[in-house]
Order: C-alpha cells, then sequence, then structure tokens
C-alpha cells in the first residue's frame, strides 16, 4: 500500500507541472487506485485494439499504446468503459474537425499572455495538475469562441501526456467572474452541451475537483443548464468558494498566484505551450495516427 501519511513520510514533494515520467510512489499509487499492473496494461491495450479494429466508428483508426493508456487509465481497466469513451472522442473529433486542426500558437498563446487558461506550474502534493481559468479576461471580440474551442484540445489533450496528470488527474479553479455582455450570449446550450459532453464523456480526464470563485451571473446561468447532465460524482467535487482564502483548505499556498493569496510570483506558460504546439507534437496530437488508415 502505499503512504504518503506525514507521520512516516518526513518530506511531501510539490512536483513540477512537466514531468515525463511516473515516479515510484505514484506508480504504486496507480496500482492501489486504477488497478494497474503490467499484465494489466498488456491485456487492456491488446483488448482496446481488437475493439476499434471491429467497431464501425474506429476500424479505419490507429491508435498509439500510449494514448490508448489514457483511457484504460482514467476508466480504471475497465475495458468497456474505456473503449466507449475512446469511441465518444473518435466521433466528437470527426463531428467538429475544425477544433481539432489550423492550431495557431500565435493565436493560442493570448490565453496565456492575458491569463484565460493556465496550467500552474506546481502540482499539488497528491500529483494533480492545476488548471486555472479566468473568465474575465476572455475578450470574444478578440479570441473567438472557435480558438477558445481550440485552446482547451491543446490544454487537455497535451497535458495529458504527462504520466502524472493520466495518473493523479487534475484540480480546476474557474474564477467566473464574468462582464455577462461579454460573455452570456456565449452560453448557448450548444455550447454548454459541447463543454459536458467533451470534458465528461470524450477527454480521458481524472477531474478529482473543481473551485468555482467570484460567483457571477453569467456562470449562474450557465450552471442552471450543465449541472442537470453531470454526474452525481462530478457535481460532488464541485466546491464554491465566497472568498479565496477557502483555497487554502485544498491547495498550499505555494502553488497558488498571489492574487489569490498565494505565494506564486509568475504563472505564464508560454514556453510548455511554444513546445507542445511545435508542428511535430501537434503532429500527433491526439492519437498520432488518428487520421491515418491501416
Amino acid at each position: 500500500m502505499y503512504d504518503r501519511n506525514p507521520v512516516t513520510a518526513e518530506v511531501v514533494e510539490i512536483f513540477p507541472f512537466e514531468m515525463g515520467y511516473l515516479p515510484e510512489y505514484f506508480q504504486k499509487k496507480a496500482e492501489v487506485e486504477l488497478h494497474e499492473t503490467p499484465e494489466e496494461i498488456t491485456q487492456g491495450l491488446r483488448q482496446m485494439k481488437e475493439m476499434v479494429k471491429k467497431d464501425k466508428h474506429t476500424k479505419n483508426l490507429n491508435f498509439d499504446d500510449d494514448f490508448l493508456l489514457q483511457f484504460l487509465r482514467v476508466r480504471k481497466y475497465n475495458i468497456t468503459k474505456a473503449f466507449s469513451q475512446l469511441k465518444s472522442y473518435a466521433m466528437l473529433r470527426k463531428r467538429i474537425p475544425d477544433s481539432f486542426t489550423n492550431f495557431r500558437f500565435e493565436a493560442t498563446v493570448s490565453t496565456v499572455k492575458d491569463r484565460t487558461i493556465s496550467w500552474l506550474p506546481w502540482r499539488c502534493p497528491e500529483g494533480c495538475a492545476i488548471i486555472l481559468i479566468e473568465l474575465d479576461n476572455w475578450d470574444p471580440e478578440t479570441f473567438p469562441v472557435q480558438e477558445v474551442k481550440r485552446a482547451f484540445v491543446v490544454f487537455l489533450l497535451q497535458a495529458l501526456r504527462e504520466p502524472m496528470t493520466q495518473v493523479n488527474g487534475i484540480k480546476a479553479i474557474i474564477d467566473v467572474k464574468s462582464n455577462p455582455i461579454k460573455h452570456l450570449r456565449h452560453a448557448t446550450p450548444n455550447n454548454l452541451y459541447l463543454i459536458y459532453h467533451g470534458i465528461q464523456e470524450c477527454c480521458p480526464m481524472r477531474y478529482k475537483q473543481v473551485h468555482i470563485v467570484n460567483d457571477s451571473i453569467t456562470f449562474r446561468a450557465a450552471w442552471y443548464i450543465v449541472k442537470r447532465f453531470l454526474s452525481e460524482k462530478l457535481v460532488k467535487r464541485v466546491h464554491f468558494h465566497k472568498t479565496p482564502e477557502t483555497l487554502f483548505n485544498y491547495f498550499p499556498r505555494a502553488v497558488l498566484p498571489k492574487h489569490y493569496g498565494g505565494n506564486l510570483e509568475s504563472y505564464e506558460m508560454t514556453d510548455w505551450l511554444k513546445r507542445v504546439m511545435s508542428p511535430e507534437r501537434l503532429a500527433t496530437l491526439g492519437g498520432a495516427e488518428l487520421n491515418k488508415t491501416h
């Protein structure tokens, strides 16, 4: 059994967002929480590939092992559920191809510089990556909804290449302070359904907690619609904060920005975005050979 009790472990290390490997402790965590063993990985990948070949929606697609592993991990090696989510992902990509193509670093980087969507540079002690969304910084006139969709595809799918994120999932902090004149008209049923369906049913991400700060009219309108479609499990993981100070019940101060009371001076991840949006990395985004036939 893995153990991170401060009584038995002298130091609880805070890991960086970018790692590229899974430390021994988190390998044990994957075994306990996700039922992951070398045998399960081998068998799961083999079964997933067989199902891909037999299904009419995926039979002409060729997925990398690393990509299939994300779906096995998020569904704790339940092969049926993992394949169902993979198929939902493939169908979504076919249905809205514009969101998975025509990526431009010059456009997407504005989300980082304007602090609209940010991966924070440090993880929670339990290994979760932290995504910060600051709605009030989004200007639909300069960054249209379609570019927002592309940005989320890049941010989520490229972050999922990290084994630490696959195993430990993410915590989201969503600052919903908003100008309803700018944002409310974009809270359409179609856009809100895409958020629900894409995030919960297609993207192989483990959502550990969602923290809502600075409630707004725009968010209340969107939450009224979206909440009805979210799983009960996910709804229970949504926490509302009247003040950012209560975020520290869930996060150490060291990992949060100063304007939320934390100690983080800077969290601009432009260098990370530049790396993951290189032509080589974008060419293998979301499964490596999704558009190639066998």
